[in-house]
This record gives structure tokens, sequence and C-alpha cells, in this order.
């Protein structure tokens, strides 16, 4: 049976609100291919492999999707121009994931490489043997940052030039068929006297490391459980030095909140023009129901929430082209957008009736998916305490997050090279 799903296509580029953030020619010319590939190639292929959640599709079908974008050269672009990536910046960033938001496709996130995570961090030898194969998406890497709930917290002893590392990671996105697990630890001993968190690269085959199990979450995504008992690893594999652990997982979340908020307003963009769509249409009574003003003010609604929240996500991206601090701008983004697009898919849903809560209907489905949004990289309620404890922090000095490793403990991460991850607690 045929699997309707979220898809926008060529439509995917004509805004329901008004574009007040146009970007460079460049930029627009890699939306559209990448809207074209989504929607020409990526969706018939999940809709011949009948495609419903992340967890149906097949490791072969995920390689189609990053090698064929690969090919259409969409998926590098992302990447830092010094290590052979397009060198598109944070507006750029923006629009893509918009776009792929916007397409509805299970699988959109793949057609986009990430740079490189923490294994940016990395250096010599290292680069060579994990951030290279990342970058070409020959690999995959996964963040195993948070310690499961009932497990011991993750440690590493230091013996000589090994590590022995011991613990579980829980809600690892993408860990059960990742290459690599980015773990942080932290070290208790060493010969050196040396202790605090530190980052690790661990091969998923490394003897000691076991797959405790696999958890579906609401959206369809897979996050993996694992235990890892007396895992030795060498010190040549720890990225950077010992005390930086914490502090490098953290460094990046405020592009991926920005990311995060980009997927969360195409997803509203898609939802607003289908309703849109349904309100122009005849209703049974023979007027459309565009016609009510109780249905044209829940459209005004999601359209001014939708034009807000672009306008907040394309001016944070801004100042991150001009190398901003935008820990605040980012978090404020993330909280709105994500907000925004849960209540502007219920509207949808709300005017489309009893048809839109069947179970596979493209918009109960969305409904699934966006909703661990508003937990992923930060709760709404941590994004908050974030930007109210800058606010108040004294003039000139940087103000001592302690939301920072609570919301990245509320972090399904995703693989290094995906999209942004989901969270559950």
């Amino acid at each position: 049976m045929h699997r309707a799903r979220v898809r926008g296509g060529e439509g995917a580029l004509k805004l329901p609100v008004p574009d007040s953030h146009p970007v460079p020619a460049e930029i627009e010319r890699l939306r559209s291919a990448l809207s074209r590939f989504l929607e020409e190639e990526v969706g018939p292929a999940e809709d011949a492999a009948r495609i419903a959640d992340e967890a149906d599709a097949s490791a072969a079908l995920e390689g189609w999707v990053r090698a064929r974008s690969a090919a259409l050269g969409l998926y590098r672009v992302l990447q830092p121009a010094d290590l052979g990536g397009g060198g598109v910046g944070a507006l750029g960033m923006v629009a893509l994931h918009e776009a792929v938001g916007r397409s509805g496709c299970v699988l959109g996130h793949l057609a986009l490489g990430g740079d490189g995570g923490l294994l940016r961090f990395s250096s010599g030898a290292q680069r060579e043997r994990f951030l290279g194969p990342v970058l070409r998406g020959e690999a995959t890497a996964a963040l195993a940052f948070t310690d499961a709930r009932e497990g011991p917290r993750t440690t590493a002893r230091g013996r000589g030039e090994t590590f022995l590392i011991s613990g579980v990671k829980a809600f690892v996105t993408g860990g059960a068929r990742a290459d690599l697990l980015l773990t942080v630890a932290k070290v208790t001993e060493h010969p050196r006297g040396v202790t605090g968190t530190a980052l690790f690269v661990i091969p998923r085959r490394t003897p000691g490391v076991t797959l405790r199990r696999e958890i579906r979450t609401l959206d369809g995504a897979v996050h993996g459980e694992f235990a890892l008992d007396q895992v030795e690893v060498p010190a040549a594999d720890m990225i950077g030095d010992i005390g930086q652990g914490l502090p490098r997982a953290l460094e990046s979340i405020a592009i991926l909140r920005l990311r995060a908020a980009a997927l969360a307003c195409g997803a509203a963009g898609w939802a607003l023009a289908h309703a849109l769509d349904g309100a122009r249409r005849p209703h049974r009574t023979g007027a459309p129901l565009g016609e009510r003003e109780q249905v044209q003010a829940m459209l005004g609604e999601s359209a001014t929430e939708l034009y807000a929240a672009r306008a907040a996500v394309y001016a944070t991206a801004a100042r991150a082209e001009a190398c901003e601090d935008i820990e605040t701008e980012a978090a404020m983004a993330k909280a709105t957008a994500t907000e925004t697009a849960a209540r502007v898919v219920d509207r949808a849903i709300q005017l489309s009736g009893a048809a839109a809560v069947v179970e596979d209907h493209p918009l109960a489905r969305l409904y699934r998916r966006i909703r661990p949004w508003r937990i992923a990289e930060g709760t709404t309620e941590i994004l908050r305490l974030t930007v109210a404890r800058r606010l108040l922090a004294p003039e000139g000095e940087p103000s001592t997050s302690r939301t920072g490793a609570a919301a990245a403990n509320t972090s399904l991460e995703r693989p290094t090279g995906g999209p942004t991850g989901h969270a559950s607690e």
C-alpha cells in the first residue's frame, strides 16, 4: 500500500509567508538542486521501499542517498573548504536544512554531510583515519554522550599508552549502524595524575563494546544503548587533551540548535501550505473552508508565528556568518521555531479534521516527528533559562551556563554527518 508522506517538492521554495530573508544566488541554486533531488529521487525511493519512519530504512538505502547526493555535488557543500567541502556558511546551512524540513523526506537529512562534528578537533593521523572517511560519507560516527540513568558514569582509567573505558551510554542515535562512537568519559586515573572529561574515538566493533538494546522513539528514529566493559582505547585515539571532553562536546551546541530551528521552520512551512491548500478547496457545504473567519484567524496566526520564527532563525544565521557569539540567539531561535512548528502542525490537523488523525496521514506522521524537537538539543524550558541567565549575567562577563550540560544530556545524539538529534529525557 502506498504511504502518503509529507513532501513539498519545488513548491517547497514557494513559502506560504512573505520571504524577507533572500539568500545569495549560489545558495538559492543549491537549495533548488537539493529540493529537486529530494522530490524527484529520494521521495520515490522511499515510496518504493515503503519507508514510513527512519527505522524502516536499510543501510543500503541510506548509503545510496549519501552517494547520490555526493554525485550531484550536494553532500559536502556545508563542510569547511579547507577540508575539501563547499565552505557554505551558517546562512546556507539554515536555507538547506529548511528545505530538508519542507521536503518531508524521512531520509532527507542524509543528503547533507556534516562538518565532522567533534572530529574536527582531531589532528595528524586521526584526521586521516577518522575525519576524512566521515566527511566523504565512507564512514559514520555517532556521539555517545549521555550516560544511562540506571548505569554507572562512564569512566576512563589510564594504563600506560592506553585507556580502559567502562560505562553505559544511552540514546546514541545511529549508533547501531555507526562505524565510530565518539565517547565522552571521565578520566579518573592517569599516570600523570591528570583527571577530567575526555573524548575518545572508539570503533564500533572494538572488543568490550556491546549494543544492549535499540530504542525506537516517537518520531521513528532509532537510538542505541551501549555497554562499555573495559574497552581498551589507545591514547592516540583521544581527541584533544584530558579536561576538554565536556567543553568540546558543548562547544557546537549553538549551531546544532540553529540547525534544529531551520528544520522546524521547514516542517511548519509545509504544514501551513497544506492547511492553506485545504482551506481553498470547496467544503462539503459548497463553499471553501477558508471563507470562514475562524479558519482565517487560525491560518493568520500560523503565518504570523512562522514569519517571526524564520526572522529569528535567519537573523541568528547572519550573526553566525559574522563570527559573532550566538549562544543566546540560537537558544531563542530554537525555542521559538520548534514551539511554532508544534502549534502550526496542530492547527493544520485541526483544520483537516478526522482524516488527519489517521496513523498514515502525512500530518499525523509529521506531528509525531516534530514532538521530540522541543526536547532535542535542550528542552524549551532549559533554553529559556539559558537566555535568562545570559541576560542576568554582569555586563562584560560571560555567564557560566549551568544549563549547558543539562541541555546536552537531554539530547539523543545524531550521527556526526546527520541532522539535529532528538531527545527523550
